[in-house]
Order: C-alpha cells, then sequence, then structure tokens
C-alpha cells in the first residue's frame, strides 16, 4: 500500500513536470501581454506554495528520521547530496515549518495568503517573548486576512502596528531604547565594519540626514563628473555630517579625528607610482617591524599606501602631488621620537602626537589591550614630584593604569625595560631572553597629518 501511494506520488510529480516543459516551450510564442502577465503571477504563486510544500515534506521527513537512516545529520546535507540545492536552504525551510505547528491557522494559510516572507518575519519579529506568542496564537487570523488583502509592506505596517496594540506598558520602546548600541569594528584589511542598533524615532532621524546630505553628493558628483555608487555618497553623508557636528563653532574639533603615520620612502613609493614617475611593481613597500616602511593609522591599523595619500588629499584633481598637508617627525633605529621639552604640566597635542606615534596606538602597560580611546598621554615622574614636562617623561597609558598609578612615580617606559620573556608553551622552563644593545641613531623620518582631518 505505502509503494502504491508513493508511486503514485512520483506521477503526479511526473505530469507537474511534464506540465512545467509545456507551459516553458509556449512561453516564446505568448504574445498577449495579459495572459504573460498572468502566467508570471501564476508561477509566483505556485512557487509559494511549492515552497510551503517543501517545508512540511521537510519536516515529515525530518520526524521520521529520512536523514539519519541515509547517514546525514539534517534533512539539508540528504537533499544536498542528491540534488544542486543548499543545504542551509532547505533546514531553514524544515525550521520555518516546525515553527508553524505551534500556529494551525497560519499553517494552514502557508503557501496560499502567506508566503515564507510574511512567515518569516513573524517569527522573527513577533514572536521574541512569551507575551507576544501566547497573543499571536490568538490573533492567528488578523494575520493572514491582513497579508490576503494589503501588499507586503502594508503587512509589515500592520504587524508593527499589533505590536504597539499589545504592548500597553510600553516595554516594546523600552526594550527599543535600553537596546540601542553602535560599534565601529575592524574588518578585513583594516577596513570599518560598522554596526548598531537604535529606535525607529532615532533611525528615522539619522536616514533623514544621511538621505539629503547624500543628494547634496549625487548633484556636486553630477557636476563634478564624478561616478559614486549610493551607498558610497550614503558612506560618505554619514562621515560628513558627523565631522560636521562634531567641529567646533570656528571650524576646528576639540581633538584630531584620525592621524595616518606613514614614513617618507613609502610616501616617496606612493606619490612617484601614482604620477607615473615610478614603474608600478609587484609588491608594495610596507612592512610591520621596519620603521621605513610603516604606513598605518595612529592605532596601529595598516592601510595600503595610496589609501592614505587619497585620503591625506596629497594627490590634486590634475593628479599633482601636493605633499602641504604632513608634519614630520624625526625617528631613531627604535622608533623614538627626539626629545623636546616644553615647561607645561599638559603636554602639547604634538608631544600627544609623537607618543603615540611611538606607542603605536596602545597603552605601554605590558600585556594591556586597552582600546585606543581610553589612551592618556601620563607623565613618568608626576608633576607632584616635580617631574618635567617634557618627552622623555612622557608615556602613553590607558585610563585605568593612569588612574591606578594615582600620584607615584611609576610605569617605567617601555622603551627603558627588559621585555619580559615570552612563555614556550612546549617546554615548562624557559630562559630570560637577554636584552640587545640599542642604535640610537635619529636616522629615520616619519610623516603624519597636520590636519588630521579626513
Amino acid at each position: 500500500m505505502f509503494m502504491g501511494q508513493s508511486d503514485t506520488v512520483n506521477d503526479l510529480f511526473t505530469d507537474i513536470a511534464k506540465a512545467l516543459d509545456d507551459i516553458d516551450q509556449r512561453r516564446d510564442f505568448i504574445v498577449d501581454r495579459t495572459e504573460l502577465g498572468d502566467a508570471m503571477c501564476t508561477v509566483v504563486e505556485l512557487g509559494h506554495r511549492v515552497s510551503s510544500l517543501q517545508a512540511r515534506l521537510g519536516l515529515q521527513c525530518t520526524n521520521n528520521n529520512v536523514a539519519v537512516e541515509s547517514g546525514h545529520r539534517t534533512m539539508g546535507q540528504y537533499v544536498a547530496a542528491r540534488t544542486n540545492s543548499q543545504a542551509v536552504v532547505i533546514d531553514r525551510k524544515v525550521k520555518r515549518a516546525k515553527w508553524l505547528r505551534d500556529f494551525p491557522v497560519l499553517e494552514a494559510a502557508h503557501g496560499h495568503e502567506l508566503t515564507d516572507a510574511h512567515v518569516d518575519y513573524l517569527r522573527k519579529h513577533l514572536d521574541g517573548t512569551y507575551d507576544t506568542h501566547t497573543a499571536l496564537v490568538h490573533d492567528q487570523q488578523f494575520f493572514v486576512d491582513t497579508a490576503a488583502t494589503c501588499s507586503f509592506p502594508g503587512f509589515v505596517q500592520a504587524c508593527d502596528y499589533w505590536l504597539a496594540h499589545i504592548d500597553p506598558d510600553g516595554k516594546e520602546p523600552i526594550d527599543q531604547i535600553d537596546k540601542a548600541f553602535f560599534r565601529v569594528g575592524k574588518g578585513r584589511g583594516g577596513r570599518g565594519d560598522l554596526k548598531g542598533q537604535c529606535d525607529a524615532v532615532t533611525a528615522q532621524a539619522i536616514n533623514t540626514a544621511v538621505e539629503h546630505e547624500a543628494e547634496k553628493l549625487r548633484r556636486l558628483d553630477k557636476t563634478n563628473g564624478v561616478e559614486r555608487t549610493d551607498g558610497q555618497r550614503k558612506m560618505a553623508a554619514l562621515a560628513t555630517l558627523v565631522t560636521r557636528g562634531f567641529a567646533r563653532e570656528d571650524g576646528t574639533y576639540p581633538v584630531s579625528l584620525g592621524n595616518i603615520v606613514m614614513s617618507q620612502k613609502v610616501l616617496d613609493w606612493a606619490l612617484g607610482t601614482l604620477n607615473g614617475d615610478i614603474e608600478p611593481t609587484d609588491t608594495v613597500p610596507v612592512h610591520p617591524t621596519d620603521i621605513d616602511r610603516r604606513c598605518e593609522l595612529i592605532d596601529g591599523t595598516p592601510i595600503h599606501p595610496f589609501l592614505a595619500v587619497h585620503a591625506l588629499g596629497l594627490i590634486n584633481s590634475n593628479g599633482v602631488a601636493n605633499p602641504v598637508n604632513l608634519r614630520r617627525y624625526i625617528l631613531d633605529a627604535d622608533s623614538r621620537v627626539l626629545d623636546v621639552s616644553v615647561n607645561a604640566r599638559i603636554f602639547p597635542d604634538w608631544m600627544r602626537t609623537a607618543a603615540l606615534i611611538q606607542s603605536r596606538g596602545h597603552c605601554e602597560q605590558k600585556g594591556c589591550d586597552a582600546p585606543h580611546h581610553w589612551l592618556q598621554i601620563d607623565h613618568v615622574d608626576p608633576v607632584a614630584n616635580h617631574g618635567p614636562t617634557q618627552f622623555d617623561n612622557a608615556q602613553t597609558g590607558c585610563r585605568p593604569d593612569n588612574q591606578a598609578k594615582g600620584a607615584t612615580t611609576g610605569h617605567t617606559p617601555w622603551r627603558n625595560q627588559t621585555p619580559p620573556p615570552r612563555r614556550n608553551p612546549r617546554r615548562q622552563q624557559h630562559r630570560p631572553s637577554s636584552s640587545s644593545d640599542t642604535n640610537d641613531d635619529p636616522d629615520t623620518e616619519i610623516g603624519t597629518t597636520d590636519n588630521d582631518i579626513f
């Protein structure tokens, strides 16, 4: 009986496949626009039903251990091994069908009034807590009727209104505010990876400001003949709004928004290559430990020399080098900036920048991995002990280490310390490392931006 029923199902699928082949053969001969449009809509509707059937069959196969009996962990792996499908897509369908088992009305409408997109929105955005789950079970028919009578954007709007409707104590807006965050991480190649979340009102305000600023950039690009994607203009618009809001009334900034550290040799290579004075090479002359081949942000993030040159505006619109925004620092072979004494309690900006360059944007306390924005310039011998405000008495430290130090003399700078021995994980005992003689010849030049804004 089971085999006969299986053969019958296979025969039905064979008939469906034959019908699809017939329609595909007649497709080129359809000339009536109405018939062509109706055919397109019918195919899409059938696709929704097929997707729903895939989810139900996948769940039924999972419950009957079809994949396990054949040596596969999931139905996605089982199907991917026999077809050219992606395992993750099939597993996602099975997960969707498993969620629908708690909602019989939604399950019956899946593939008809409700598409995969409708179900996924309900599952991800509405079914988050016990209260919303209970309310969703009670109001299933409302969502089916809404999906059948409006577009998908209208369905999303109705879902958001429903979420506000069942939240008389305001948990949802409070949750939106409490969970707001913004983070700039580091992606591949040192590029910025922006991630964040905020409430709906703030999101609209940010989007409106970015859209208007991007439209200004689009008109300017059209005038100047510059081609950029919409995403590139939006990112440039966001950067413009942030820097503009951070500026003082006189156009200056409380702190430098960014600094690029670049050795003279790398700068000459980049400018010469972009200007055509130097033949392009197979490699870029950068290295993490060679002081003459450094090109990085002040926090130590490596960047490509071409990006540094364009970010600093060293190549004008005519492609001519214009290195007027560089400030030079003379370093010795051990990356130590030459000392200049200043009779002041607070280190000046140039000395703070020099200290950050020397420490490569890290806290000088051994083992500390504090983020760059925590860093402060501290006196090794504090002012309370008559410590001078000069470079050989300056050190870069994070705020917690600086506060823990207090007014005591200590935290000997790393340049005067013997590095602690590195532990060999394969041996229980290790020998202390010996310090090597240093070369204090000031023979290397480092450039950083004078304007500091890019």
